[in-house]
């Protein structure tokens, strides 16, 4: 297990826990403005949130199940399944610029098989999804926390302590500026 440490993201306007043995993956290379995200050393294993536009099911379940999707087909996803989506409620936090709520998110758990970099054999990988659902006077969005956990072996990470470092971020996600979501103007 790795020590943990705040972390701040999106040039400060959020904040979570991290574990502090993740690399930045936009220290490796070009990441898009709206994501974030950290790989486990010596693994496949990785720790993400991107920030996208607000999908049109408005129930929050169908939203996570849209997300879910179109990750496996970016992925290439051979097959996927679902096990497991509720919500959680998380203590509310408030924001310091105004008197907007980090909501609780819609949790997801599932499992997808893809074949990487062009490999004969598909990989099976776990998908944890944490969908926070952003609605303001100003924006909307869909930020989605995930981690990806290969099945067969995270090198020298422990798969269990993955899922404790996912929960620990989706606990402490905290949003501290919504001009994040906020349209940019030309």
């Amino acid at each position: 297990m790795f020590e943990r440490t705040s972390r701040a993201l999106f040039g400060g306007a959020v904040t979570a826990i991290l574990p502090s043995a993740v690399l930045d993956i936009s220290d490796i290379r070009q990441v898009p403005d709206s994501q974030e995200a950290f790989l486990y050393p010596k693994s496949d294993a990785f720790l993400s949130i991107e920030v996208l536009q607000r999908v049109p099911p408005e129930d929050d379940a169908e939203a996570a199940r849209y997300h879910f999707d179109v990750l496996a087909e970016e992925n290439g996803a051979i097959d996927k399944e679902i096990t497991e989506i509720r919500a959680l409620q998380l203590e509310p936090k408030k924001a310091i610029t105004s008197d907007d709520l980090t909501p609780s998110p819609m949790f997801l758990y599932g499992r997808q098989k893809a074949r990487k970099f062009n490999q004969p054999q598909a990989n099976e990988v776990d998908i944890l999804i944490a969908l926070f659902r952003i609605v303001t006077s100003k924006a909307t969005a869909d930020v989605v926390v995930s981690a990806s956990i290969p099945t067969e072996s995270t090198g020298l990470v422990d798969r269990d302590a993955i899922k404790s470092d996912f929960q620990t971020l989706v606990s402490s996600f905290h949003i501290l500026d919504f001009a994040l979501f906020a349209p940019t103007t030309a």
